[in-house]
């Protein structure tokens, strides 16, 4: 099998080093200054579970040089989504699956559009990750887990064989009946976290201990459970409680991507987290008041601002 990493951030940086240092054939597309470190360095991962390093990762600065993929880990930000898919299609062979792993819900719906569903799987990824520095990806905490699943819920090969990879190369991996579900579960929890996080300019720890922070992220997951129902997601009665819990359960300095995105002056995904919730609110009627409040408030930094 050969996996390609499409966007070698946290996310794809680390379960993709996971592959190739179980031997897994994986090829790494990056650009700038990072894909040059990753040449000249390799790739390394500092983890709770454990370091790893990829001394000579394939890192091409050809797309035709990869030939055809058989899964592709789609891993970059939500604003480079349509331009990323359009540079995937030489690696498209009849059955390559291409696996977005990245935070908001409508992702699939636009790789659909430029792919064909044929090749678009769902998939969730469990993790706090970020790209360090060029070359280097640092984890915190101990979860590290993938979900994925064919969109119409049936056990494909190809899922099976990521979930194979995924066992052997010692990663947490679930194959989803139900990814809709899944990717719901996860944006309910991360949309707004993501938001209050940023909004308190603090780590998931400050935003739980501080009395205001967390009633307001409280309100935001209610009104994200709320916005998912309407759609017609089978989000189970304890939805909002569950979203909470998993908060509780991250390390007290664990940062959202957003929030981290936010203190570098980056670009945000703002339009694709809290937006979405305020714009899916508008659209099936269901009042997001807290939720568009604080996109309102975040949105002069949606561009990246250096005195952020």
């Amino acid at each position: 099998m050969k996996y390609v990493v499409m966007g070698v951030g946290g996310v794809g940086g680390y379960f993709g080093a996971r592959l190739a240092a179980h031997g897994n054939e994986v090829a790494f597309i990056a650009r700038g200054r990072h894909a040059e470190a990753l040449r000249r360095h390799g790739l390394s991962v500092t983890s709770p579970l454990g370091d790893v390093h990829i001394e000579h990762p394939d890192v091409p600065g050809d797309m035709a040089h990869i030939g055809f993929a058989d899964i592709i880990l789609f891993c970059v930000k939500l604003w480079d989504v349509e331009a990323a898919a359009e540079q995937l299609k030489p690696l498209l062979a009849s059955d390559t699956a291409v696996i977005p792993f990245q935070n908001g819900v409508s992702v699939t719906e636009r790789l659909e559009k430029i792919l064909g569903r044929k090749h678009v799987m769902g998939g969730v990824a469990k993790i706090s990750a970020t790209l360090e520095r060029p070359g280097h990806i640092r984890h915190v905490g101990t979860l590290a887990a993938l979900i994925f699943g064919e969109l119409d819920g049936h056990r494909s090969w190809r899922a099976e064989c990521m979930d194979a990879a995924c066992q052997g190369a010692g990663i947490e991996a679930r194959l989803s009946e139900n990814i809709a579900l899944d990717l719901w579960e996860k944006f309910v929890f991360l949309a707004p976290m993501a938001a209050a996080a940023c909004l308190e300019r603090a780590p998931i720890g400050t935003v739980l201990g501080e009395r205001g922070a967390r009633a307001r992220l409280v309100a935001m997951i209610e009104e994200a459970v709320a916005v998912g129902r309407a759609k017609g997601i089978a989000l189970p009665p304890d939805a909002a409680e569950r979203a909470l819990a998993g908060a509780r359960l991250l390390p007290d300095k664990a940062k959202p991507s957003m929030l981290v995105d936010l203190e570098h002056g980056r670009q945000l995904e703002l339009d694709w987290l809290t937006g979405e919730v305020a714009r899916l609110g508008r659209d099936f009627g269901v009042a997001t008041p807290i939720s568009s409040a604080a996109y309102e408030d975040l949105k002069p930094f949606a561009m990246g601002s250096r005195s952020a």
